[in-house]
């Protein structure tokens, strides 16, 4: 008997037969969305987002990641 993955998103809710999910990849320097396809939502590089507002919310996060100054980089200033 073949097993049915579960996919969950990362707010916790698993998807349903009639969902609008979405998939991300997520590197240092790039953020992809793709349409839903179940083969490549069961890689591990893959994030399985449940709809719109957590795609949203992992957009807004990975943005506040880049905007950060490195430790060893220095800051720009006005002169």
């Amino acid at each position: 008997m073949a097993m049915t993955p579960v996919f969950t998103c990362l707010c916790g809710i698993q998807k349903k037969s009639t969902n609008h999910w979405v998939l991300a990849s997520v590197t240092p320097d790039r953020i992809t969305f793709m349409p839903w396809d179940s083969k490549l939502a069961q890689r591990d590089d893959i994030i399985v987002l449940c709809g719109e507002g957590c795609t949203a919310a992992l957009l807004s996060r990975a943005l506040g990641e880049w905007k950060r100054v490195p430790a060893n980089e220095p800051e720009l200033t006005a002169v």
